[in-house]
């Protein structure tokens, strides 16, 4: 997290300023619920476009600079919104309400204490997405605006009501992959049953593994992601049962035939061209950042990104459920977490540990 301290502002200056921002940032508020009646007002559209302006000048003033970029980003797509070359929708209003929100909620903690904390790398990944928007792709821009909404507050995903459990899948398309999803899903649960050890696992890892993603602005394919979390370990309900609940440890040529579990688990993939980033996601999953992983010893830019998220919520699982082997002992989620941090750089990705912590700190604080 980044500290941003405000220097030589009169406190009287400070105030005077702070109301008219929350004057804006309630105007703002009225106009946002307005359109979400009248979508096509275009006089709300500019009072949205001036109200938002406002913000960035005042702050300019106190030279809140974090935030002055950020909102430059938003006011260049109501720049679009007014001209009539973005169209107003539910997820925009989402977007817009929750980036003032937190504006509002710097300021407030500013003027209390004099800084805020804030994510930069959060904030420089939504104004990247929101910098792709343009009068020239209107059909990306509701894909964008809703990545930039998760970037911004990845655990919206996972409260939505009876489906705050449930893995988000992309709506389907000709290829249908929302039945291979569902397949797969199928596939996997009685090879989880083949062990004690393994029963949920998968959706357990698929929900840590897309919310990692998120956080990281959904940089890797969902759908992708999806399909390696369910098939990556299908493999290993294929080994001998000996060698997978053996107590002890494994002699070489038992941890030789474990290793093969990556191609039993990739064959099933082989002869679906659409799946072919899943594909190459478990055949890495068990590569490791310095070459020391396995079945090629490929190093950190060589492996694909979903795979390194695998290797990540793998490690994490392993940590804090119950498995065979007498020397592994369940670590408080905590303790794991720590354990993690310790890997990136020789067995994970730094960049993916990094988006880990965002992930377990929201999922933490929930549960708190």
């Amino acid at each position: 997290m980044a500290r941003f301290k405000v220097i030589d502002i009169e406190p009287e200056v400070f105030a005077d300023l702070l109301d008219e921002l929350q004057e804006l940032y309630e105007r703002c508020e009225s106009n946002l619920i307005e359109l979400e009646h009248k979508p096509e007002d275009v006089e709300l559209h500019r009072s949205l476009f001036r109200a938002v302006h406002t913000i960035k000048g005042d702050l300019g003033l106190l030279s809140i600079s974090p935030l002055i970029q950020f909102l430059g980003c938003l006011e260049d797509c109501l720049s679009l919104l007014r001209d009539g070359k973005l169209k107003f929708t539910s997820v925009l209003s989402d977007l817009l309400l929750l980036s003032l929100e937190k504006v509002n909620a710097f300021i407030k903690e500013c003027n209390q204490t004099g800084e805020f904390q804030y994510d930069e790398q959060q904030l420089h990944r939504v104004e990247a997405l929101l910098a792709k928007i343009s009068a020239k792709n209107a059909e990306q821009h509701e894909q964008i605006i809703r990545t930039a909404l998760l970037t911004l507050e990845p655990s919206l995903v996972l409260t939505d009501g009876a489906k705050a459990d449930e893995p988000q899948i992309t709506p389907p398309d000709q290829n249908r992959p929302e039945d291979d999803l569902a397949f797969f899903r199928q596939l996997i649960e009685p090879v989880e049953s083949r062990s004690r050890y393994w029963r949920g696992r998968s959706d357990r890892q698929l929900k840590l593994a897309l919310l990692i993603n998120r956080y990281a602005g959904s940089a890797v394919d969902e759908k992708q992601l999806t399909a390696a979390c369910y098939v990556h370990d299908f493999g290993m309900g294929f080994m001998p049962l000996e060698v997978l609940h053996k107590s002890g440890s494994l002699s070489s040529k038992e941890v030789q035939l474990i290793h093969t579990h990556v191609y039993c688990s990739a064959k099933l993939l082989e002869n679906m061209p659409y799946w072919h980033e899943a594909k190459m996601m478990v055949l890495q999953h068990h590569e490791k950042c310095d070459g020391s992983g396995y079945p090629l010893g490929l190093k950190d830019h060589e492996i694909s990104d979903g795979a390194k998220i695998l290797a990540i919520v793998d490690t994490f699982d392993a940590m804090t459920h119950e498995r065979a082997s007498v020397s592994h002992m369940r670590r408080p989620y905590q303790r794991a977490v720590a354990e993690i941090n310790r890997l990136a750089g020789t067995q994970l990705s730094p960049y993916w540990v990094a988006a880990f912590n965002q992930a377990m700190q929201a999922l933490l604080n929930r549960s708190a």
